[in-house]
């Protein structure tokens, strides 16, 4: 099997199964798509490694077509469009994926002999992310369930919840940075106007006030037309800066941006490093997937972005990774779910 990169097109097999997609009547596609992932699922032990790869393929064109998927635009993907795939491919999908990165499984074994085993792990973790987005809530909806939430169980940290923003203030920084700000935020805005001290109340960055995005916003965009060099973009990379970002949520210079340049990724969620370029890799589709997202993983458990909520021994909520006992000498313990 010729391979030369962790993506799901990236060898001869998924190639030689994308090809006979684009040889395959239109309205037969997606039974391609289909016996391609049963394939794995049916499988015997140990999985072959040539089923694994044409699912991982298959199981890629149905996160495309999924909120906050990834085009499948490189040269080894299908030349022909793939027709709308019905919705309970996502979830045999997640299985396939689940099976393939799992003992016995040659692929898995074939890349775990090779230094680039972590790179394709995140492949599958990418693809896997996208596939079990929640269906999003209106922000507010959201909102109201972190709200309560912290009432009942995190009253330390509910009480850093500032009140909503001004309309007039709000209007101002649009104006300002010559911007609109997308739906979600002007809800998430007019519940809350961030925070008033620092906290991990969300799994990312802590949601900046008005003021806070403008200004950090300025600075970016100050920053990157006195410094070019360093902020503009690698080859394909993503810049170190692009105006049309919008700081949403930000530590130590680091924020969590939403993506208002045109095109199909408009609205998106990523990050922007202050010391790296920007990524959309690991990424939310919105912020309304995002803060619903948070809002079931509080009350019904789960991850955010591979953290889990605790609460300190003061009242206040905290995320990090699962298994986590402590912060700062200080114990940490489960959060609780919402009751029935």
């Amino acid at each position: 099997m010729g391979t030369w990169d962790v993506g799901p097109f990236d060898n001869d097999t998924a190639a030689d199964f994308c090809d006979s997609l684009d040889e395959a009547p239109e309205g037969d596609r997606p039974r391609l798509v289909r016996d391609a992932l049963a394939r794995v699922l049916d499988a015997d032990d140990p999985l072959d490694q040539h089923l694994a790869v044409e699912a991982v393929a298959a199981a890629a064109l149905v996160a495309a077509q999924c909120p906050g998927g990834r085009p499948v635009t490189g040269s080894y993907g299908p030349d022909l469009p793939v027709p709308v795939l019905p919705a309970d491919l996502r979830g045999t999908a997640v299985r396939v994926l689940d099976r393939v990165e799992a003992e016995p499984s040659e692929l898995r074994d074939l890349w775990a002999e090779t230094a680039m085993y972590p790179h394709w792990l995140w492949s599958l973790h990418l693809l896997r992310k996208v596939l079990t987005f929640p269906a999003p809530q209106p922000v507010a909806r959201s909102w109201a369930r972190i709200d309560a939430w912290m009432q009942r169980h995190a009253p330390a940290s509910y009480a850093l919840l500032a009140p909503p923003a001004d309309p007039a203030e709000v209007e101002s920084a649009q104006e300002a940075m010559g911007v609109r700000f997308p739906t979600d935020l002007l809800e998430s805005l007019a519940c809350h106007d961030g925070i008033t001290e620092w906290a991990k109340l969300l799994p990312d960055e802590p949601p900046m006030s008005v003021a806070g995005i403008l200004e950090h916003w300025r600075a970016c965009v100050e920053f990157a037309e006195e410094e070019p060099d360093y902020a503009a973009p690698d080859g394909d990379q993503e810049p170190w800066w692009h105006p049309q970002w919008i700081p949403w949520a930000q530590s130590h210079g680091d924020s969590q941006i939403i993506d208002m340049r045109e095109g199909p990724g408009r609205g998106r969620l990523g990050n922007a490093a202050h010391d790296d370029v920007g990524c959309f890799d690991a990424g939310w589709p919105s912020l309304a997937v995002y803060l619903t997202a948070v809002a079931d993983a509080l009350d019904h458990g789960g991850k955010v972005d591979g953290v889990v909520p605790y609460l300190t021994r003061d009242g206040g909520l905290w995320w990090a990774v699962p298994q986590t006992t402590e912060l700062n000498g200080a114990p940490l313990t489960p959060a609780p779910r919402a009751e029935p």
